[in-house]
């Protein structure tokens, strides 16, 4: 396994296991975070050249894992695209003024809009114009960090996971306990829309993969649980049963939630307060896309060791000690 990592986020859900994994495995890994969560990680802004430069400097990294990005639907736009688009540029600065090997791009199926079609892979379109500031600004990151290699200045591999879950997962656990506890309807459609599950695990296989197999420059790899994943019904009662909680059996008509959401939103820009989902969202938990991950198992090497049996029974495991 390569020896000198720098990851980005590494604060995050994500970014804090992916350093967990690589210092088990002996890899003298550095993470740099906006809110380092311990006193070995570095603090700085990607959104500031100078601050991110710096830590390059430091560090001299071989191989550079971007996994800092804002990904909630709720905040700010313009916030939101200048941590993605922004801070992405300028990670992209700095990997080529200092000669990294490998960049591993961490992406998200969400850059292919909201309903591409069923096994979408690679090949298909990225979609900047779906007017959810996440999916726009990751479409839109990605386009960048392939031009970039295009044009000789970085050797990327990007990895696009699907709906990535764990423990402590915002959106996909924290958030949907969150509403559960509430007793607020959690379903959408009844919930039939599909989600493309991806245990956190099963994601930093393929990243550790993707720092270390040849031969994959510029390629993109989409990863999750593997085969047509699960309805959203399927995947909340699971999460539900996990948790302990009774399961949900109420279910929001499209249109009510839809409508609802712009009412939250109307509050969120008068008041700031927080809210459950957005418009944006809904239409994400309505969608009957299902994603390939066949260039992944091909070319990569990667195989889905955690389906959503196990990826639950880690997961009530650990929401019973807290």
């Amino acid at each position: 396994m390569t020896t000198d990592v720098l990851v980005t986020g590494a604060a995050g859900f994500i970014g804090s296991q992916l350093m967990e994994r690589l210092r088990a495995a002996g890899v003298n890994a550095r993470g740099v975070d906006l809110r380092p969560s311990s006193d070995e990680m570095l603090q700085a802004d990607i959104c500031d050249l100078e601050q991110l430069a710096a830590v390059f400097e430091s560090v001299r990294p071989r191989r550079v894992v971007h996994a800092a990005a804002i990904v909630d639907d709720r905040v700010d736009p313009d916030l939101v695209r200048r941590v993605n688009v922004d801070g992405t540029a300028n990670v992209l600065d700095c990997c080529h003024r200092y000669a990294v090997d490998r960049l591993v791009h961490m992406s998200s199926i969400v850059v292919l809009g909201f309903d591409p079609g069923p096994m979408a892979d690679e090949t298909f379109p990225l979609c900047t114009d779906t007017g959810v500031a996440y999916f726009d600004t990751k479409a839109e990151s990605e386009a960048m960090v392939l031009e970039a290699f295009r044009a000789g200045k970085v050797t990327p591999v990007v990895i696009r996971p699907g709906d990535v879950y764990g423990y402590g997962s915002v959106p996909w656990v924290n958030r949907v306990l969150k509403i559960l506890r509430s007793r607020m309807p959690v379903l959408v459609a009844g919930g039939r829309g599909r989600m493309a599950h991806c245990h956190v695990e099963n994601l930093l296989d393929a990243l550790v993969l993707a720092l270390d197999t040849d031969g994959i420059a510029g390629e993109i790899f989409q990863i999750h649980d593997g085969g047509e994943g699960s309805t959203y019904r399927e995947y909340i009662t699971r999460l539900a049963r996990a948790a302990e909680l009774p399961e949900p059996r109420v279910s929001f008509p499209r249109w009510v939630a839809l409508s609802t959401a712009l009412c939250f939103e109307g509050a969120q820009k008068l008041s700031g307060v927080s809210i459950p989902w957005t418009r944006g969202a809904i239409r994400y938990l309505c969608r009957q896309s299902t994603y390939s991950i066949q260039n992944s198992t091909d070319t990569l090497g990667y195989q889905p060791r955690i389906d959503l049996d196990e990826g639950m029974r880690i997961l009530a495991e650990k929401l019973a000690v807290g």
